[in-house]
């Protein structure tokens, strides 16, 4: 597959366009023959501007030998908009492809990994720099459009964040605890469960399960309070129906549990990310 090459138009075509309007822009045509033709030239410019103006938003751009630029705009998040203020001169990793996003709180991203697959965010573009971390225009591509033709409807919305196990607060028996400072659940929202990836196992005790839910209520998001992350596997559970519905705003609570005493856990990381769609 490739792009398509559109036909252009004849020359008696293009003559019968001479002093009409353009349907579509309103633009005008110069008259064949016309002294002043640059007058009507300007004025259809003017027109063409302001349409680019709204293609440029969010847009990246090259704006040094290994640096980009994006253009400010805005974006929808449900019924939220949220403004990005635009930035210049951000860093690239060098002999990669970049990806280039948005989180959903309009924080400008960049990585070599990819695009994010389990957390809502608005792709922008990606940039292939050379192993000295230049680049040329034609390896900038355009992402956008995936954000527009997303899927319409009630979307499923996450919060994540990475936690160690030395960040986590001993409660003086075999539980620690943390609190997320990523984001909150948003009120009105419905949890629907929690997955938690570690990159090393919460290991030193011969126990490790993980429960997911409040300070008020440790396992509101758990279904299944058996999950271990003892070993470095990926598990998960479905929120409680009782205790999924959120009416405050509500910062996630993980607590892991030991068979003695927390402090017997001497490594672990993992990330934990917790599922939820908000209400209409």
């Amino acid at each position: 597959m490739a792009n398509p090459t559109e036909t252009t138009l004849t020359t008696s075509a293009a003559a019968a366009l001479s002093g009409t309007s353009d349907s579509g822009t309103g633009a005008a045509f110069c008259t064949i023959g016309q002294a002043e033709y640059y007058t009507s030239d300007y004025r259809k410019e003017a027109i063409n501007n302001r349409i680019l103006a709204c293609v440029n938003k969010l847009r990246a751009v090259k704006d040094g030998d290994a640096t980009f630029g994006v253009w400010a705009g805005e974006f929808a998040d449900g019924a939220s908009i949220i403004a990005y203020a635009g930035s210049s001169t951000n860093a690239l990793t060098a002999d990669a492809t970049n990806y280039i996003y948005l989180t959903r709180l309009g924080v400008l991203t960049v990585n070599t990994t990819g695009f994010p697959t389990d957390s809502p965010h608005v792709p922008l573009a990606t940039i292939l720099t050379d192993a000295s971390g230049e680049f040329d225009f034609a390896d900038i591509t355009d992402y956008r459009a995936r954000a527009i033709f997303s899927t319409v409807g009630q979307k499923t919305k996450t919060v994540s964040q990475v936690l160690d196990f030395d960040d986590f607060t001993d409660n003086g028996d075999a539980t620690g605890y943390i609190d997320f400072t990523t984001d909150d659940i948003p009120a009105g929202s419905i949890v629907t469960g929690w997955k938690a990836v570690p990159t090393a196992g919460f290991t030193g005790d011969t126990t490790a399960v993980i429960e997911v839910g409040t300070a008020a209520d440790p396992d509101a998001f758990s279904a299944d309070t058996s999950q271990s992350v003892l070993a470095a596997a990926t598990v998960g559970s479905g929120a409680a129906p009782d205790t999924a519905f959120v009416g405050a705003a509500t910062t996630p609570r993980v607590t892991v549990t030991g068979a003695a005493d927390f402090t017997s856990i001497s490594a672990g990381s993992m990330t934990v990310t917790v599922y939820y769609k908000e209400l209409d």
